[in-house]
């Protein structure tokens, strides 16, 4: 804006132009130095230099790089007097001329090269000067043009200040809005996130109400990130409908803003995005705060809980399953949820779904919070910044601000008051309702109902008129507020546009607050719950004003808005708009595009067709708008006899449908449609026609209607009117395309179909080509009628049978065999017609033998058939039927008979003409012999002329010559085999010529021979032809007569028919004799199958016909496939050779390795052919080129259905497929085998590699490990050189089926199924259903720490078997080993001893331990063996807890004690023996202990009479008494010494003969001791010192036994807490003796030594007092060492271990401190409940505090502690931790379950009372709780409840609610004086003295024992006297006075 592409003259002259020194006013924004003149900004640069939210968006805002005028003219104008007034009127016009830079120009116009730094301009003042003159001259021209405008602006009431579409963003510029802002079509763009409210979801989009009632578009591919299964085809519409539904508060983003101008205004649309990875884009996991509400997309249901979406892949989240959720959640649905956890090492937020949460959830103020984070419907503290005029400002989140609008204030119904309710700094809770990035405006909801998540109730209907709405507020610029009153009031508004049809000028004045009017409703803003509505008088005029309005039927004026190829858009005068499709825009049929008079802007008159979600559609036909009969506009409405106007939508065969207002449908039958006979509907009706009809009949519940479309209902029936099944005659009036029309008894018509015209449907077609008018048929079935027609069939098979044909359901019977015709076929079966409307159904599995495609291919309409009836369902008006030929064959010769009438009639019609001879049928009569001239010759036979018959023709088939030879013009002399269809067959046979003579006498005898035939007789007949339809057949036992067989019947025109040869022999039933047969033929039938026969003598005839099983074939290879080979042989025959049948069972080559695709080979038939279910078609031969086949025919006949494989069979098979588990192979053609995975290698690697193994056609060798005849199955297992048939053992197959094939020492493969806990082992899977198990020791070779280091479930591994046995139960165990051994065990590790035999005292062993407990453990030496470990031979010193320093699965060293083969028990020791110099240590005795040593000990046990000490280094155990124990009483032995405790004793008696020694602690002993020492004596050098000599020893042995475990210690096994510093002294002394054991010296103790030992020991006791004052002092601990002694002291107090776990969260180890907890638990006497219980206390802090998640820890523990202590204590113990930490939503869920299982614990629910008192419950649930309380607990505690709960509501509560409870408790009871003293005591708390004396006057006027009145009476006095008021203290006295005489008298 500021550099022009070409220099003007007014740039010119600035470059000379001196600068202006004044500087600019202030507060304007100034851009950075690009220009240095002195004059002020003019009105068109502060309108472009202003911040973004002052300048008005639309019509007149100022556009970028153009000159424009301001958005306000008012503005300008003052702001020009203001200038003027300081830098004079020139100046002040030459500013308003210069064009409005963009700002971003401004900001970048320092960097421009035109306007240098310095200060300086580049004009001279004569080049300002007329730049001022021409901007102003250019300034004044654009106010001309701008006056129209404005006056508009001002003519329409909007003023220029009522700037109500600009949004402001607050952080642009420190000047506030005037207004709120506000969403409209002007200022929304994409990207603003707006909330909005579904009201309509539709199957490809979802509506959404936005704030300012605003509709907002969701597409479908914007409504979700999940791909849902509703997105396939069949489930389309459901997409939409499983995220959101109607009603539902979603958060949305603007996508774009389309202007819709189809209509001729440019409408805009608005389309939004559901999708959350736009709405949360950018969101991070950091930025999520506790309390927030997010809306989350369900990924998918788990069984506890629902994983969430949120749009971002960086985190996810769960929330789990309430335990009764209102709502079903559903996956891809759209929810609400509150965050309660962040897992941030996860990634994972812990949500919940309470409604109650989740509307009282209010974000917090977080660093770092931007814009980008507000998501609409998000709940802050607000604070009022300002009142705006039509709403107010408030700021939140501290350094954001928003707008309300006084639609979205707290109130509903704004009164002209309403901004006394928003003082300023006023806190209010508010959400966001829409939040606009590029400007950051932020619109923000103060509503009642939405901060509750609520959508507000809308109590109005759209278009009702509401005569009392009253006028709340009246705003000029916008409207008025109104009160509607519907049944709840609800507020409206009526915008300024709408209160009049002309222009209000003082609305004010015309509409007062308070007063009522009339409004109508136009419409609702949802997101608000405004109802908007109209006060316009035409509002009120008119019939149709909403969509509600509109009633099908009305005749309506309509405008038409838009006409598209689909129809026209119209609108009614009050705005509805409405659809004329296309068809219903003329009467014309096939309208192609719009009629011309549909033009925009053309008014038309319409009626209205129907009205369904508010879609309109109407119809300009004028046959429907001017019809003057009733409208029919629902089921309800049809009454039988109505006529009304409908139009035909669909025409059928079987009728028309037509369809009515309102979407009504009817159907019209043929019958019904008044058509003459053969008329076909479509050229009577077309579609869209408008026609009259009559109402037949209706069933409204089931929709449906049937019409008629003849108008008279009274028909003439005649009395002679045939009746359906009857049969009568016909004469043909003419012929239409589709049915023969026919005169019936001269008056009445009917019509044949075609294919009723023959059973045969290839005859039907025959008889219609020759059929004309004036035929006449003597007998037709009447099958139906339809009005006056007859519809007739000329079925030979119904004319026979018409008396057994039923007409009614009633005449059905199952199991019966009825005639019929196929009308209708569909993909689910046929259906199959009687006589008239009866009709059954055949189901397709019923409708053939064999499985089809497609019912099509084998039947056809109209075809007739036989069906056998199933079942018959009266009620349902159902038949179910069987087409099957198996159960409807005919058992007679009907088909075939009718089929030759119908020929011989086809032929007569042929050959009628007068040209022929009517004798020639005589003459060519069957059996007859004719002479004839030979024609010609072609492939298919010889043609023969006969020289009488020019018209018939004579064929010869080359079979038929019997041998002689005939040339052309040659004549011949035949036999007569068949008659058809103008063509003679005749045979040369001399057989069949030779029985008949020339003179006739054979003829008769041939006769006769016929005649002696019976019915039902079989006889063998001799193929002669085969024709499509039957088979010509010759009789040689009676003379060769000539008979005919059929090859098909009723059901099976179709299907692929059975196979005749020429000359093949058959056997043949006798259906019907030339005598009796109408036709005049021997009808034969055909019995069995096909017999083979060398009858024939032709060699053509041969190589067709001689093909059967064991016949030797040549053939040639057509295809090679992976599994057989394709061959032809014959004439159009294939066969296959499958795999098998290739080589012999020897060879190992592949069986197609030497074939080749045009090879010729020969092969053996070794099964016939199968029939294919489509055609007959390249059947498939069986063929064998097996070399033992081919040599020996009898090979081919063995027997395939036996299975003769048996078990332990070497066999080879080929792969025909490859699975996961299963390889499939053929072993023949029919017996298939499989190899499981397992079975098919021992390697591992091989076996991970099975699928890439195995190829179809591969050949596998293998053994048969399994037989399964039924099925034809066998199992093999791979056959490899370990598998050998001489390693079988016989006696051990019967060990079971299962595993009959594995045995003793197989090496197999198999796969880990399963690692059992602990030291279980491994369950190896190694067949199918098949398991075995590897022992903990028999997994790896070596003895390791961790056998299970590198095994995991699904690992393939190698197995040895060990042992297979039948357990008791019948199930089988195999017992397993993973080692190798190939390794030497004697050399490189300790054996695995399988019997106790091999043990012998002494023996080296290692083991695992098994299990521990506190007497010892048991270790496993093998899988056999397992020994015991008593605890003293645990180790070398003492073991307080075995189960921490011996875990199970700990690898351990030891000798055997003993071992008694006899009892199975074997006993080891892990004590240490380590050399000759120990050993000789270890025989200390009793001998080389002295009386008066000083030793060194540990106590062993502790006993009421004293302690039993063992003797360091040794394994003598003295007993001090509990005499010596001290110089003072011992009172509590027990808390003076434990187990395991260190001490000094003397020993003061020593009977070696009963291996006693007695020992004394006191300290006098230790002081004489010491003096003696001092004094130098060396008396004791002699004596075997005890603390030095085995001091090594205690200290190697110690820790050889902590580290025996392994280099990775078990977390499971903490290791023992001992203090280092008590060993220290004794750990110094033995390093110096072993050094001098070592050196090999004697000891050599010196004085020297003794001082420094002495001096040592005196610092040690020092040290120890100095501990032991410390803990008297109850100092606390300082080193995890201290505790630990400290816990040894005291291992029942739970307040140390409580210590210790602080002291331990403190250094921040959580799991050292869980250790430390369960330790606890394990430690503290079972019987010390109470301090177990508050270890479970601890431990419940400490996951509440450190878990992860919490809930779920907490949950575990609580769960756990609920099995040791008393469940009410652990109850409440968990409740007070959830009460501490707020957990107001937990404890409540655990009051639910408390109340439920300990409902008659009144502690229980007075607890309850007050968490609800304490957490604000209103009274009416405090009662409910009450109630329920007081009817699960039993009497006696009902008083003492409703006592403390009135004392709680006193002091938790409402003090009226306690008083009300105590007065019923005392109406109840009032000489309970506790109750009215705790009542008192209440009162009195409280302080209301007025109150209390009434309550004590009250309670002393009762007439109660004197006992009981003195108490209150003295409680009255000691209140007054504390009151210090001496005339009430009298008062008192004085009544007391009274009683007491009263009570005298």
């Amino acid at each position: 804006h500021l550099k022009p592409k070409n220099p003007s003259p007014i740039r010119r002259r600035r470059r000379s132009q001196p600068q202006c020194p004044s500087p600019p006013p202030p507060g304007r924004l100034q851009t950075p130095e690009p220009l240095a003149h002195p004059l002020p900004p003019s009105p068109r640069a502060l309108a472009a230099m202003a911040p973004h939210g002052d300048r008005k968006k639309g019509k007149g805002a100022d556009r970028p790089g153009k000159p424009g005028l301001g958005p306000n003219r008012k503005e300008f104008k003052n702001h020009r007097k203001e200038e003027g007034e300081k830098a004079g009127g020139a100046e002040e016009q030459e500013q308003e001329q210069q064009p409005a830079p963009h700002p971003a120009a401004l900001f970048n116009a320092a960097d421009d090269g035109d306007f240098p730094r310095g200060g300086r301009s580049l004009l001279s003042r004569d080049e300002m000067a007329e730049a001022r003159t021409e901007a102003e001259v250019e300034f004044e021209k654009e106010e001309r043009r701008g006056k129209k405008k404005r006056k508009a602006n001002v003519s329409s009431g909007i003023d220029g200040d009522d700037d109500l579409g600009t949004l402001f963003g607050g952080a642009t510029t420190g000047k506030l809005p005037r207004f709120a802002n506000r969403i409209t079509l002007k200022n929304i763009s994409p990207s603003m996130k707006l909330w909005g409210v579904v009201i309509e979801v539709n199957q490809k989009d979802i509506i959404v109400s936005l704030p300012g009632g605003m509709r907002g578009f969701v597409r479908t591919e914007e409504v979700s990130d999940i791909a849902l299964h509703g997105n396939s085809k069949d489930n389309e519409g459901s997409v939409c409908a499983e995220v959101v539904h109607v009603g539902q508060l979603v958060p949305c983003m603007v996508l774009q803003v389309d202007d819709d101008k189809k209509e001729g205004k440019a409408h805009k649309r608005v389309w939004l995005s559901l999708r959350l990875s736009r709405m949360y884009k950018g969101l991070s996991l950091d930025a999520i705060q506790d309390g927030m509400v997010l809306t989350a997309q369900v990924k998918s249901v788990e069984d506890h809980g629902y994983i969430l979406y949120f749009g971002v892949s960086t985190f996810s989240g769960f929330m789990p399953k309430a335990g009764k959720e209102t709502v079903k959640i559903e996956s891809g649905q759209l929810i609400q949820c509150v965050v309660k956890g962040i897992d941030k090492a996860r990634s994972i937020i812990h949500l919940s779904s309470d409604e109650d949460l989740i509307s009282k959830s209010i974000i917090k103020d977080l660093k770092g919070l931007s814009i980008d984070h507000l998501i609409p419907g998000m709940m802050m503290s607000a604070r009022v910044h300002s009142v705006l005029e039509n709403g107010v400002m408030l700021s939140f989140l501290t350094y954001f601000t928003g707008t309300a609008d006084i639609f979205n204030l707290s109130s509903s119904f704004p009164s002209g008051n309403w901004k006394d309710d928003y003082s300023k700094n006023k806190k209010v809770n508010a959400r966001i309702l829409f939040v606009d990035p590029s400007t950051r405006a932020v619109g923000l909801t103060l509503n009642q109902h939405l901060l509750r998540l609520n959508v507000p109730p809308i109590n109005v209907k759209v278009g009702e008129i509401y005569d009392k709405s009253r006028v709340l507020r009246v705003d000029k610029k916008a409207g008025l507020f109104l009160e509607i009153p519907s049944p709840t009031p609800s507020p409206g508004f009526v915008s300024i546009h709408d209160v009049s049809d002309k222009d209000v000028k003082n609305v004010e004045k015309k509409f007062r607050e308070g007063s009522l009017t009339r409004v109508r409703v136009l419409g609702v803003r949802h997101l608000e719950g405004v109802a908007l509505g109209t006060l316009k008088d035409s509002a009120f005029e008119g019939s149709v004003f909403t969509h509600a309005d509109v009633k099908p039927g009305m005749v309506v004026r309509a405008k038409v808005v838009t006409v598209e190829p689909f129809g026209a858009i119209v609108q009614f005068s009050s705005g509805v708009k409405a659809l004329c499709p296309l068809p219903h825009m003329s009467e014309l049929d096939n309208i192609v595009k719009p009629p011309k008079k549909f033009k925009a802007g053309a008014e038309l008159l319409f009626r209205v067709l129907g009205c369904k979600s508010k879609r309109i559609t109407v119809t300009y036909k004028k046959s429907l708008v001017k019809s003057k009969l009733e409208v029919l506009a629902s089921y309800a409405d049809a009454k039988i006899g109505l006529v009304t106007h409908g139009w035909i939508t669909k025409i059928e065969k079987h009728g028309c449908f037509v369809r009515f207002y309102n979407g009504v449908q009817g159907f019209v039958s043929r019958s019904e449609l008044g058509l003459e006979p053969g008329i076909e509907a479509e050229s009577v009706y077309h579609v869209g026609q408008v026609v009259k009809c009559r109402i037949v009949s209706v069933v409204p519940t089931s929709r449906k209607l049937y019409v008629s479309f003849t108008m008279s209902s009274n028909r003439v029936i005649q009395a002679d009117t045939a009746k359906v099944g009857t049969i009568v005659s016909g004469v043909v009036e003419r012929l239409t395309p589709a049915t023969v029309v026919v005169s019936v008894n001269g008056f009445s018509k009917g019509s044949i179909l075609n294919e009723q015209l023959a059973d045969h449907h290839g005859q039907a077609a025959q008889l219609k080509n020759l059929l004309k008018p004036g035929h006449e048929f003597n007998q037709l079935l009447v099958l139906d009628t339809e009005g006056q027609n007859l519809v007739l069939s000329a079925k030979h098979s119904l004319i026979n049978t018409a008396n057994d044909i039923p007409s009614e359901i009633s005449q059905m019977q199952a199991g019966a065999v009825v005639h019929g015709y196929i009308c209708n076929i569909i993909e689910a079966g046929c259906f199959v017609r009687f006589l008239g409307h009866l009709t059954g159904f055949s189901p397709k599995d019923k409708a053939v033998d064999r499985p089809i495609e497609k019912l099509s291919d084998v039947f056809c309409v109209g075809q007739s058939v036989r069906s056998h009836v199933l079942n018959v369902n009266a009620e349902s008006a159902r038949v179910k039927l069987s087409l099957q030929q198996s159960m409807c064959s005919s058992p007679d010769c009907s088909f075939i008979q009718g089929y030759f009438l119908l020929d011989q009639k086809i032929a007569a019609l042929k050959y009628s003409g007068p040209s022929t001879s009517h004798d020639w049928v005589k003459y060519f009569g069957i059996g007859s012999l004719v002479k004839g001239e030979v024609g010609a010759i072609e492939e298919y036979g010889v043609i023969l002329n006969f020289k009488d018959h020019p018209d018939v023709v004579g064929l010869i088939e080359h079979h038929q010559l019997g041998g002689s030879t005939v040339k052309v013009g040659s004549s011949v002399k035949g036999l007569v085999v068949d008659l058809s269809d103008g063509v003679v067959n005749l045979s040369l046979k001399p057989e069949l010529v030779g029985s008949v003579s020339k003179d006739g006498k054979k003829k008769k005898r041939h006769r006769a021979a016929v005649l002696d035939l019976e019915l039902r007789e079989e006889v063998n007949a001799v193929v002669e032809i085969v024709k499509d339809s039957y088979v010509v057949l010759s009789v040689p036992e009676y003379n060769h007569a000539i008979g005919f067989a059929p090859l098909m019947d009723y059901n099976s025109q179709l299907l692929p028919q059975h196979h005749y040869d020429n000359g093949q022999c058959i056997t043949v039933v006798v259906g019907s004799i030339p005598s009796s047969d109408p036709s005049g033929r021997l009808i034969l039938l055909p019995k069995g199958s096909a017999q083979d026969s060398n009858i024939s003598s032709s060699k053509r005839a041969k190589k067709k016909s001689d093909y059967k099983v064991g016949s030797l074939v040549e053939a040639e290879i057509i295809d090679i496939k992976p599994l057989e080979v394709i061959l032809k042989f014959g004439v159009n025959l294939h066969g296959r050779i499958h795999i098998t049948e290739v080589l012999e069972e020897d060879c190992s080559e592949h069986p197609f390795s030497k074939l080749k695709i045009g090879q010729k080979v020969h092969a053996r038939i070794v099964a016939q052919a199968e029939h294919s279910a489509k055609t007959g078609r390249n059947l498939k031969w069986e063929l064998s080129i097996k070399p033992s086949l081919l040599k020996d025919l009898e090979e081919s006949t063995a027997s395939e259905a036996e299975l003769n494989h048996s078990i332990n069979d070497i066999i080879r098979a080929y792969v025909v497929k490859v699975d996961a588990e299963w390889v499939w192979l053929t072993v023949s053609r029919k017996v298939m085998a499989h190899l499981f995975i397992l079975d098919s290698s021992v390697e591992p690697s091989e076996l991970k590699e099975f699928q890439q193994r195995y190829s179809v056609g591969q050949a596998v060798k293998g053994r048969i490990i399994g037989v399964n005849r039924e099925k034809r199955l066998l199992r093999l297992k791979a056959f490899d050189n370990q598998c050998m048939l001489e390693n079988i053992d016989d006696t051990q197959k019967t060990v079971s089926s299962i595993a009959e094939h594995t045995k003793e020492g197989d090496v197999i493969g198999g796969r880990i199924q399963r690692i059992l806990p602990g030291v279980g082992g491994l369950v190896i899977q190694i067949g199918p259903h098949l398991h075995g198990r590897v022992h903990y020791t028999e997994i790896v070779d070596l003895w390791v720490p961790e056998p299970l280091s590198g095994i995991h479930e699904g690992q393939f591994v190698k197995c040895k078997v060990l042992a297979v046995s039948r357990q008791a139960e019948g199930s089988v165990r195999v017992d397993l080993s993973l080692r190798s051994r190939k390794l030497d065990d004697s050399t490189t590790c300790a054996p695995r001893f399988e019997k106790i035999n091999d043990l012998c005292p002494g023996t080296e062993v290692k083991g695992y331990v098994k299990n521990v407990n506190p007497k010892g453990c048991f270790i496993m030496l093998s899988r056999m063996v397992e020994a015991r470990i008593i605890l003293s031979n645990l180790s070398d010193e003492y073991v307080e807890n075995p189960q921490k320093d011996f875990s199970v699965g700990m690898l351990v060293q030891g000798r055997v004690l003993s071992a008694e083969p006899l009892s199975g028990k074997v006993e080891v020791s892990l004590r240490k023996s380590t050399g000759s110099k120990s050993q000789k240590l270890d025989d200390v005795s009793y001998s080389d202990l002295h009386v008066g040593d000083i030793v060194d000990g540990q106590v062993k046990r502790v006993e009421s009479y004293g302690l039993f000490v063992t003797i360091k280094s040794s394994e003598l155990v003295g007993l001090c008494h509990v005499s010596e124990l001290s110089d003072e009483p011992v009172l509590d032995i027990n808390a003076c010494y434990k187990a395991g405790d260190m001490v000094k004793a003397k020993i003061l008696k020593i009977d070696e003969d009963r291996h006693r020694v007695s020992l004394g602690l006191k300290e006098s002993y230790f002081d004489s001791d010491l003096t003696d020492d001092e004094n130098g004596n060396e008396n004791d050098g002699g004596r075997v010192p005890m603390d030095i000599s085995r001091a090594p020893q205690m200290s190697g042995g110690f820790n050889s036994t902590l580290v025996l475990p392994g280099p990775e210690p078990r977390a499971s096994v903490p290791p023992l807490q001992v203090a280092l510093d008590e060993y220290e002294g004794s750990d110094q002394e033995g390093d110096q003796k072993a050094h001098e054991i070592a050196n090999g010296s004697e000891p050599n103790v010196k004085k020297s030594d003794r001082r420094l030992k002495e001096k040592a020991r005196k610092q040690r006791e020092i040290e120890i007092s100095a501990l032991e004052e410390r803990a008297l002092q109850k100092d606390i601990p300082q080193t995890p060492d201290e505790f630990e002694k400290l816990v040894r002291t005291s291992p029942n107090s739970s307040f140390v271990w409580i210590k210790y776990m602080a002291f331990l969260l403190d250094l921040a180890d959580v799991e050292k401190a869980r250790s430390v907890a369960e330790r606890a638990l394990r430690t503290i006497n079972i019987r010390e409940e109470e301090e177990k219980l508050n270890v479970w206390v601890a431990y419940f802090n400490l996951e509440n505090e450190y878990g992860s998640p919490r809930e779920d820890a907490v949950k575990k523990i609580f769960q756990r502690a609920l099995q040791y202590c008393d469940p009410k204590k652990v109850h409440l113990a968990l409740l007070g931790m959830y009460e501490r930490t707020k957990q107001n939503e937990l404890a409540d869920e655990l009051f639910d379950r408390m109340t439920k299982r300990f409902k008659t614990s009144c502690k229980i629910w007075l607890r309850r009372i007050q968490f609800s008192l304490t957490q604000g419950k209103d009274v009416e649930y405090i009662k409910s709780v009450v109630n329920r309380a007081l009817l699960s607990l039993p009497q006696n505690k009902r008083i003492k409840f409703l006592t403390q709960t009135a004392i709680l509501e006193f002091k938790c509560g409402v003090a009226e609610e306690g008083r009300s409870r105590f007065e019923l408790i005392l109406r109840e009871y009032p000489k309970r004086t506790d109750i009215w003293s705790v009542y008192l005591d209440q009162e009195i708390r409280l302080g209301d003295t007025e109150i209390i004396r009434a309550l004590f006057d009250r309670v002393t006027c009762l007439s109660l024992p004197p006992r009981k009145m003195k108490f209150l009476f003295k409680k009255y006095l000691r209140y007054e006297k504390a009151q210090g008021d001496e005339e009430r203290i009298k008062h008192v006295k004085q009544k007391a006075m009274e009683f007491v005489e009263i009570c005298r008298a």
